[in-house]
């Protein structure tokens, strides 16, 4: 018995080597990822132009929560590309429109990571994101897109192709 085609002949290997990012291209901290939603907001991306669109229904309960049902609509654009065989970049920008409580709250901005694969084990992350917020925004809504102005480096060492350590060191303003 044979297979009917070689794996080998068609197997496509991906020259990217950046980390998995949010759903709006952003770097996730300790809080939110992997344990968040299982890994929901996750974004893998291939070489070449990604989008992410979605949209979402939310409401709160309680005696001091704010009335109504709430509408979220985002997207996001990152387009990646391999620069050698080990230095590969993402540059793209996100936006995020929330209506709730007969209001309406927009985020967007612009956010890129440069990686390097030093070698099978260990890889190095710069990053950045400028976000351009328009009016202010309740404290329960900061965590939907992780806003404000972040710039930061990350070092990942991988144990095994399903098990690695990262740390990262940013700098973050809110707005």
């Amino acid at each position: 018995m044979q297979p009917a085609f070689q794996l080998s002949d068609t197997w496509i290997t991906d020259s990217l080597h950046l980390p998995v990012l949010t759903r709006f291209g952003q770097m996730p901290y300790i809080s939110m990822y992997p344990y968040m939603w299982g890994g929901y907001p996750s974004w893998n991306l291939h070489e070449g132009l990604n989008m992410s669109l979605g949209a979402s229904v939310f409401t709160q309960f309680g005696k001091n929560a704010y009335h109504g049902a709430g509408f979220t609509q985002d997207l996001s654009m990152m387009y990646a590309a391999p620069i050698t065989k080990k230095l590969s970049i993402a540059v793209g920008g996100y936006m995020e429109q929330v209506s709730w409580a007969h209001d309406t709250y927009r985020d967007g901005g612009l956010n890129a990571v440069l990686s390097y694969r030093f070698d099978e084990h260990w890889e190095g992350y710069l990053y950045g994101q400028k976000s351009l917020v328009s009016r202010r925004i309740p404290l329960p809504l900061y965590g939907m897109s992780n806003i404000g102005d972040r710039i930061g480096a990350a070092v990942r060492y991988n144990f095994s192709p399903s098990f690695s350590i990262q740390v990262n060191v940013e700098k973050r303003e809110m707005p």
